[in-house]
């Protein structure tokens, strides 16, 4: 039996488990509650999991690794680095916030303070950057399926995605959690494995580490030109940022136990995520040294692993990889659904009953994955997909959204004036001045923009209090995030 025969034999048990245990996680999804915040009884344990699982995607899996292998120092900075940052920002300024709501997702924090068309602006936002984001997984998908078992790369995807969509349909973030927990079990393995072979193949730590590029983890900019700078930054604040408005993170906030433990849970998952996530950094770092001339570096992962792994071992690796793009996949599928169910349906029927939300969330899953494979068989890479779908919602409704927590003087006028001009702003920068980073500067238009409005307007358009899911002010003592000191919370 050759080795790709094995490999091919692997992904299929491992799917078959993922498809298995998602299965028989979704009897506990019979209501929206169940199936959007699992009960909002998630543990810290589960949770914590959960959101590395979740954030540790094809980004850093396959994207940071080629981006490290390419010399690409801002796409290295981006992921892991700030993605990780990301997570501590979310924890420590707005987490608290998140679940003391009681609500579903997000954009209902911009219906509360800005107005239901905000909340339709914000959903489009987020379906659209989340069709985008997963095509760019599902591309992973494909590479490393086709690099390691030879296969057309379509059929790994489109497998790979039924698979995805059966388990998230009809289990909801309960089963989603479920699978999270054991595909974190198979990435740790499979990562760590790789890397202390590659790097035992290669003499040895203190032989490598003289070899790896002079770029190495330096993450300054590339120059002193007003551009490097400007483009350094602009990589700290999108990225930087990103976290707070995830669907998928927002859910894991929504449905922790309470929220300690949903602040509790992002603070292990960043500084959990920053460690484990140079890993794949290092390995890119390393393959320059020991395969140099790689044509497509987004493959270097999967052949790292099949030059230096017994074909057995390469199959247990290959579940790990897998983990990483299904645990995101099925996470961005479970927030879309959730969104056009919670947010956009009420547009079109008035009051929709608990089981017509479940219904159409469930049914929204295979739809968004329909759409999401049209981007994957149309991008050429892993990072540019994911670039596009964060650069676009931060330049327009970042500002507007961290005005609506934590600025009681916004109003309709302002917050609407902010998302406009931010959009506006990126799509001019876009044509006039394309070596710009657009989004970085939409961002800071639409939070002058929102706020100076807001202030000119106070009298005409009063602004509207923060509340929680039953209309009631909520409780905004408090917010800022405790140190990240863990303590028992159940």
């Amino acid at each position: 039996m050759d080795s790709q025969t094995i490999i091919l034999i692997g992904v299929v048990i491992y799917v078959a488990i993922m498809l298995a245990v998602g299965i028989l996680a979704a009897g506990k999804s019979s209501s929206m509650a169940e199936f959007a915040v699992s009960g909002r009884n998630m543990s810290l344990a589960v949770c914590s999991i959960s959101i590395i699982a979740t954030w540790f995607g094809s980004g850093p899996m396959m994207g940071s690794a080629a981006a490290a292998y390419a010399g690409n120092k801002l796409e290295v900075l981006r992921d892991p680095l700030v993605s990780g940052v990301s997570l501590l920002i979310a924890g420590f300024f707005f987490v608290r916030t998140y679940r003391r709501s009681n609500r579903t997702t997000h954009v209902e924090f911009y219906e509360t303070r800005i107005g239901n068309l905000a909340g339709v602006i914000s959903s489009f936002v987020n379906l659209i950057a989340g069709a985008i984001w997963l095509g760019g997984v599902l591309f992973a998908f494909g590479v490393v399926f086709n690099t390691l078992t030879g296969q057309p790369a379509a059929f790994g995807v489109l497998a790979g995605t039924a698979v995805i969509v059966i388990y998230t349909m009809f289990g909801g973030l309960s089963a989603v959690a479920a699978t999270d927990v054991l595909q974190m079990v198979f990435i740790i393995i499979g990562v760590v494995t790789l890397f202390l072979v590659v790097v035992s193949d290669a003499g040895g730590w203190q032989v490598v580490v003289h070899q790896l590029p002079d770029h190495a983890f330096d993450f300054t900019p590339a120059g002193n030109t007003f551009k490097d700078w400007f483009e350094y930054f602009q990589v700290w604040f999108s990225s930087g940022l990103v976290a707070i408005g995830v669907l998928s993170l927002v859910q894991r906030a929504m449905a922790a136990r309470n929220e300690q433990v949903a602040q509790n849970a992002f603070y292990i998952a960043g500084v959990s995520y920053l460690l484990f996530g140079m890993i794949p950094v290092t390995l890119g770092y390393v393959a320059t040294i020991t395969m140099p001339g790689i044509e497509d570096a987004n493959a270097i992962v999967p052949l790292l692993a099949v030059e230096h792994l017994h074909p057995v071992v390469v199959a247990i690796f290959v579940g790990a990889v897998i983990s990483a793009i299904m645990s995101t996949s099925d996470s961005i599928l479970l927030g879309c659904g959730t969104v056009i169910s919670v947010n956009l349906l009420p547009r079109v029927v008035k009051d929709p009953s608990d089981a017509l939300r479940l219904a159409v969330a469930r049914w929204s899953v295979p739809v968004v994955a329909i759409i999401s494979l049209y981007t994957a068989f149309n991008t050429s890479s892993v990072i540019s997909a994911i670039a596009i779908a964060v650069s676009v919602g931060f330049a327009a409704m970042s500002a507007p959204f961290i005005l609506s927590i934590w600025w009681s003087k916004l109003n309709s006028i302002g917050g609407f004036s902010g998302i406009g001009a931010g959009f506006l702003t990126f799509a001019s920068a876009k044509i006039l001045f394309p070596d710009i980073p657009a989004s970085f500067v939409g961002f800071w238009v639409s939070l002058f923009v929102a706020v100076l409005v807001s202030l000119l307007t106070q009298r005409i358009s009063p602004p509207k209090p923060l509340t929680n899911a039953a209309g009631e002010p909520l409780d905004t003592r408090h917010r800022l995030g405790t140190l990240p000191l863990i303590k028992r919370v159940d």
